[in-house]
């Protein structure tokens, strides 16, 4: 544990990187190897592992594995199965299935337990299964389950496990506390200081010969993916614009007069009331408090001198105070006039005494004077219901088998054969000329459909721009001619040469300084015009600050002991640097305890990953865990293959 702390703190990322363990843990530890699972390779059959008393089934790992990529690639939608299987996808949810139910069974063995009311709850609290109203729904929930390919057993027996694993966890790693003394070592390495020098090798004093025709064939031919053009479609499309279907969306005389009317009540005078009100519980204290404030105390005031608080309702309609007290009550008020108290009256919550503190009319509105409002209005409303009725129409005709062709003819659309183009709308062959805003969406579709497939409507903008969309020919990956990319190749190859000349010489220079030549001498017998060599100095903590982008050298600085040397890239591929160890300060945070404290708290997180895993380690030790690596093997074989799902 403390050798990974070790390399954390040399890491770019550094120390901002201990707090996301627990996240790793909750989730059945699957980011680790699967060879880490301690397990036996003895199950056969069409299980690939059985844990304990339970089985995983090979049908079911691979329906574990497809939901996986779906998740997946809502962050990389150019994910695929195979790049999924080659990056260890399989291994990792094995091995979350198989952390997950050692875990649960011997949270089991230990007299944990969970209710199926625990399981309702977390059902009823997740965000998902909510509807507009923002309470659990019903539709939302088998709306879930139907996306996520599960039934609600499945989805409780994982509830239950994630539950049994909290409970067996949190207590284990969330409580962790890392003690100050072996916190204090670590504290005192950002506190280190060292100095040294780098001497940078520049590609630009490599000289060689230009490379011949043959070596320039065996390069392309090395490299020719890299000048390989990616596939291409060319795609078909019409679009369907906003703007066409609001011309001719001019709404008539009566149909304004007819939104007049129907918003009437909207456009009527109004009379609006500020109301200052306290509610009592019986008659007499209401009235005598009525009368109190007709006095000329302040509703406030008096209000206060009973203990209780006046509440102010600016703004207030008759209907909007009808529902807050009763109708009856709404009435009085609105009768009495501004600065005067009504009369005490009650409702369901007691007895109401109200002051008017303001009257505010609102004039009604004519039609003449709410014209334009309307007109755009229905303009609007007119545009989008002719614009749904089009594209519903239109997708009616493709499901009634009808052709891009005819479907364009029919409605009279604008048809666009595109050159064939990347997925995000650029020409290979024409790099410079601009991407027209709808060829983002358009070629999204149309790199998801096939040729043979019929034509699809596309939302391009938002209720702005729908296209209709049909994938007409692809154009595999074609590498480019290597007489038309020959002073490209060229200099490709060159700079290539160049960089590993460079790091030859770095090599060269370093090895010399660690075989004990001064730094100066060996720098200077490589025969090449470099420039002056730079001074390097600074702490460790500053390589590790949040944000920090340290530079290669001073990387290397940290990993280094005094008098050794080693050769590093520049990050823009210019050359290669040789940096040097001088001297080291070493650190002492005993007179920094906020330091301390922060580094105890970044630290205790690795504490609890450690005891999560020797827990987990535990629980596999004593469930049993064995595993068909066979086939697992077979799996990864048809998923990679495309072989039809067992």
């Amino acid at each position: 544990m403390l050798d990974a702390f070790r390399r954390l703190t040399n890491s770019k990322i550094g120390i901002a990187a201990l707090g996301v363990f627990v996240a790793a843990i909750a989730l059945g530890f699957a980011a680790a190897d699967i060879r880490g699972l301690g397990i036996n390779g003895s199950v056969g059959g069409d299980m690939v592992a059985k844990v304990g008393r339970e089985q995983i089934g090979y049908v079911e790992l691979q329906q574990r594995v497809q939901r996986a990529l779906d998740n997946a690639r809502q962050d990389r939608p150019e994910l695929t199965m195979p790049q999924f299987v080659r990056e260890g996808g399989v291994d990792q949810v094995l091995q979350q299935m198989a952390d997950g139910a050692a875990l649960e069974q011997f949270a089991k063995q230990q007299g944990f337990g969970v209710s199926r009311k625990m399981e309702d709850a977390q059902i009823v609290a997740a965000p998902a299964f909510r509807g507009l109203n923002g309470q659990f729904d019903q539709n939302a929930f088998e709306a879930f389950l139907a996306r996520q390919r599960v039934s609600e057993k499945q989805l409780r027996a994982d509830l239950g496990r994630d539950l049994y694993l909290s409970q067996l966890l949190v207590p284990v790693t969330g409580a962790s506390l890392a003690p100050a003394t072996l916190t204090l070592p670590y504290a005192s390495m950002l506190l280190e200081q060292r100095s040294g020098r780098a001497q940078f090798v520049p590609v630009a004093a490599m000289k060689g010969a230009p490379p011949t025709d043959a070596e320039l064939q065996a390069y392309y031919r090395k490299n020719i993916a890299r000048y390989t053009t990616p596939e291409r479609r060319v795609v078909r499309y019409a679009l369907l614009s906003r703007p066409a279907f609001e011309a001719a969306a001019q709404p008539s005389e009566a149909e304004i007069a007819q939104a007049y009317q129907a918003k009437k009540a909207d456009y009527a005078p109004k009379e609006t009331r500020t109301i200052t009100q306290v509610i009592l519980p019986n008659e007499a204290a209401a009235r005598a408090l009525a009368e109190k404030v007709s006095s000329g105390t302040s509703m406030a005031d008096a209000a206060r001198a009973l203990g209780l608080e006046s509440v102010t309702l600016n703004d207030q309609t008759r209907d909007a105070y009808a529902e807050a007290s009763s109708p009856a009550i709404a009435a009085t008020v609105f009768s009495t006039p501004q600065g005067k108290v009504a009369a005490p009256a009650r409702s369901g919550l007691g007895w109401h005494v109200a002051r008017v503190d303001k009257i505010t009319s609102v004039p009604g509105k004519t039609l003449d004077q709410v014209r334009g409002e309307l007109t755009e209005q229905l303009k609007k409303q007119k545009a989008d219901e002719a614009m749904a009725d089009a594209v519903a129409k239109i997708e009616d005709a493709i499901a009634d088998g009808s052709t891009f062709d005819e479907v364009v003819a029919k409605n009279k659309l604008q048809p666009v054969t595109t050159p064939a183009l990347l997925p995000d709308g650029r020409n290979p062959d024409a790099p410079t000329a601009p991407v027209a805003p709808e060829l983002a969406g358009v070629m999204k579709a149309g790199f998801a459909a096939d040729p043979n497939d019929d034509p699809t409507v596309e939302q391009i903008i938002p209720n702005q721009v729908f296209a209709l969309v049909k994938a007409d020919r692809i154009v595999p990956p074609t590498p480019q001619p290597l007489a038309q990319i020959h002073d490209k190749v060229v200099a490709d190859l060159t700079s290539e040469r160049a960089l590993a000349a460079s790091q030859q010489a770095a090599d060269a220079i370093a090895a010399k300084i660690n075989a004990g030549t001064p730094f100066a001498q060996a720098t200077g017998s490589a025969g090449l015009p470099l420039p002056p060599a730079t001074s390097l100095s600074g702490r460790r903590g500053e390589l590790l600050r949040q944000g920090a982008q340290p530079q290669p050298q001073m990387v290397a600085l940290f990993t280094l002991t005094r008098g050794k040397a080693r050769a590093v890239p520049a990050p823009d591929k210019s050359g290669w640097y040789v940096v040097t160890l001088d001297g080291i300060v070493a650190g002492d945070a005993r007179s920094q305890p906020q330091l301390i404290e922060a580094t105890r708290a970044q630290f205790s997180p690795v504490l609890g990953q450690e005891y999560g895993q020797q827990l987990a380690a535990a629980a596999r030790k004593a469930v049993g865990v064995e595993l068909n690596p066979a086939a697992v093997a077979r799996l990864k074989a048809e998923l990679v293959g495309g072989a039809p799902a067992r």
